[in-house]
């Protein structure tokens, strides 16, 4: 039997804010009141029944119905029109082949959203100077918002409980873009995942690290450009056993621009940073059943490990490619978002689905 939210009744508007910490419904941050009246009037746009259950959240293993997904909606600010978007994350969140369980583990892996298609300009999501924000855009903001309270109400990832991450990751709070639509070269990024260029679509990651790359065209050229945004990838030092790996690189329109003028499609460019990318690690553990991990030297010559270290190659598949960012030109600048997988997909993309 699916159990229906809960609802309340304050004498007074101003003892919302109390009563929500009181009740253990936000992670720190002021939300704002899931009144009946905006719960029903998001609940009445996508037309859905309050009841249908996504699936359930990790860890808390919580039913994720439509309605419960719709009030944590409004605290985070959303518009009704933002609901698909969070519906097909949600959608991936309960999905069995993208196990979110290291966002819980102490690796302190975060959620990350990203958002592509015509949507993407219908909602007004902040593409540009700022893109991972704070940059005034709602959609951005508020989106990557809800599916943190998600998160924490229905999945009750809470620290120190359910959760289990050592040090915590600062864009757990909200970590959601938008990707650039009208000074991209190439078609959305959903259409390598087999969705078609019309369509708009939700791909979520358990991200790991989030690493800003400068890569000067100007003044090292593009072939070299090629070479810093690999080197992203693999930092010496670093351990990335567990599971299957993913990368997400979200470079900035001049860049992508420079590479399409000169030849490159999604697909050539992905093919040419796995081909001088490499995996580090001290301890291979699963990592040597993905591929032929070898010795490797250790380059800190005058600190060397005491360990070990092996390498591997990356493999196109494991590059995504997204066009976002500020234009700034004759200069080019890229986020590399690396995944943190010990089962499972690293990543997922489910098409967002609009009322009638």
């Amino acid at each position: 039997m699916v159990q229906k939210a809960e609802i309340h009744q304050l004498d007074s508007i101003e003892q919302f804010t109390e009563f929500v910490y009181t009740q253990g419904w936000t992670d720190g941050l002021p939300v704002f009141p899931p009144t009946r009246k905006v719960v029903e009037g998001m609940l009445d746009y996508v037309g859905r029944d309050p009841g249908e259950v996504l699936g359930t959240i990790f860890p808390g293993d919580g039913e994720a119905t439509v309605e419960k997904i719709v009030a944590n909606c409004a605290m985070a600010g959303c518009l009704p029109e933002h609901v698909p978007v969070v519906l097909a994350a949600v959608e991936c969140l309960a999905d069995p082949t993208l196990p979110i369980n290291t966002t819980q583990s102490t690796g302190s892996a975060a959620i990350f959203t990203l958002v592509s298609g015509p949507v993407v300009s219908k909602l007004k999501f902040h593409t540009r100077e700022w893109i991972f924000g704070p940059n005034g855009g709602r959609a951005n903001a508020a989106i990557g918002r809800a599916i943190r309270l998600i998160l924490w109400n229905i999945g009750l990832a809470h620290p120190g409980k359910l959760v289990k991450g050592t040090m915590g990751h600062p864009a757990a709070w909200s970590y959601c873009i938008g990707e650039e639509q009208e000074l991209t070269p190439w078609e959305p990024v959903h259409v390598d995942f087999g969705f078609a260029p019309t369509d708009s679509a939700v791909t979520v990651m358990k991200a790991g690290e989030h690493s800003q790359l400068a890569v000067p065209i100007n003044t090292v050229g593009l072939n070299e450009c090629i070479t810093l945004l690999a080197r992203g990838i693999g930092r010496v030092g670093l351990s990335t056993s567990g599971g299957k790996r993913g990368y997400i690189y979200v470079i900035n329109p001049s860049l992508a621009q420079a590479f399409a003028q000169a030849g490159y499609t999604r697909q050539k460019l992905r093919i040419a940073i796995a081909e001088r990318a490499r995996k580090y690690s001290y301890d291979w553990q699963n990592d040597k059943q993905q591929g032929d991990a070898v010795p490797f030297p250790d380059p800190y010559v005058q600190t060397p490990s005491e360990r070990p270290m092996f390498v591997a190659a990356v493999t196109p598949d494991e590059i995504n490619v997204v066009v976002g960012g500020g234009e700034a030109p004759q200069m080019g600048q890229c986020v590399s978002i690396s995944s943190r997988s010990s089962v499972g997909e690293p990543m997922l993309t489910k098409k967002i689905r609009f009322p009638a």
